[in-house]
């Protein structure tokens, strides 16, 4: 089944990346970072955005200090890695801390990179995991340097 949604445009304010979220869905920035949320679900998307000035990020190191903080132990066998057409690498990964559920995906192109989380009380349902796949498709990187 394939969702027939109705998608925004959310651009960056730093012009970085741009992606589709469902037109129902609300957005509000929390300390900075946006925050993105059907009004009637359980979880929130957010996307934190990073430029290190020192060149390129190993997105190895940065998964493991991220799943590091939920006291998840990095096992490669359970992250998926894979690279873009345009040559953005992304791991991904999905897990259970502290009775939530957590996707992380993170995107590197170059000196930027992207941290995507959706977290909930609850997993979600096909419906809900087949429009956080497309959010996720849609990412992409702009003014790249």
């Amino acid at each position: 089944m394939s969702l027939k949604l109705e998608f925004q445009a959310y651009i960056s304010p730093e012009k970085w990346y741009v992606f589709q979220y469902p037109d129902y869905w609300e957005m509000e920035v929390v300390e900075g970072v946006p925050a993105f949320f059907d009004p009637n679900g359980v979880g929130a998307f957010l996307i934190s955005a990073f430029r290190n000035i020192q060149g390129e990020y190993n997105l190895t190191e940065e998964m493991r200090r991220f799943l590091k903080l939920h006291k998840i132990t990095y096992d490669p066998k359970k992250i998926a890695n894979f690279e873009k057409v345009e040559g953005t690498k992304v791991q991904a990964c999905e897990f259970i801390s502290e009775g939530r559920f957590w996707l992380v995906y993170m995107l590197s192109n170059g000196n930027k990179l992207l941290v995507c989380t959706y977290n909930s009380d609850e997993i979600p349902d096909k419906e809900l995991s087949e429009i956080l796949t497309q959010m996720i498709s849609s990412i992409k990187f702009l003014n790249l340097d």
